[in-house]
């Protein structure tokens, strides 16, 4: 994730801060779907290289987001990630990035959920699944959700 992130500020010029994680316990966010996009890694894992998918909600100017095993990896420890990001403009352009929240950890089914107030503005969504018995990670970010 340290190597995701001096990417994403070589590449935006943009200064993070960083939130406190926030805690796996039950891996629910509440609203309406508004997005959300398929991790896959390299290998197969039982047959499947989509280890899990992303998902993103919107309620009330809140926008939650959760890293999700797919059944392939479900129930099996692994590291997980997601980050959600609030974009400074309340265009899909993400040049300069204002709020976080993330949770990174080994878990069994969900990574997340992490919450950030974006009304009016746009979020950046990174979700990872990496699987140690085959050195395959999956890991994908999308910005343009607005609200």
């Amino acid at each position: 994730m340290a190597i995701l992130a001096a990417l994403v500020l070589s590449a935006t010029g943009s200064v993070f801060l960083a939130g406190p994680p926030a805690q796996a316990a039950t891996g629910t966010c509440s609203g309406s779907k508004v997005g959300g996009f398929d991790l896959y890694g390299d290998v197969p894992i039982n047959g499947s290289t989509r280890y899990g998918y992303v998902e993103i909600y919107y309620s009330g100017g809140y926008n939650c987001a959760r890293t999700v095993s797919s059944a392939n990896t479900w129930g099996v420890s692994k590291v997980m990630s997601v980050e959600l990001w609030v974009c400074s403009s309340g265009t899909s352009n993400c040049r300069l990035l204002e709020a976080n929240d993330r949770d990174h950890g080994t878990y069994r089914y969900y990574a997340g959920p992490v919450t950030a107030y974006a009304s009016g503005k746009c979020i950046w969504v990174i979700g990872n699944i990496y699987y140690p018995p085959t050195d395959s990670n999956a890991g994908n970010n999308r910005s343009g959700w607005c609200g």
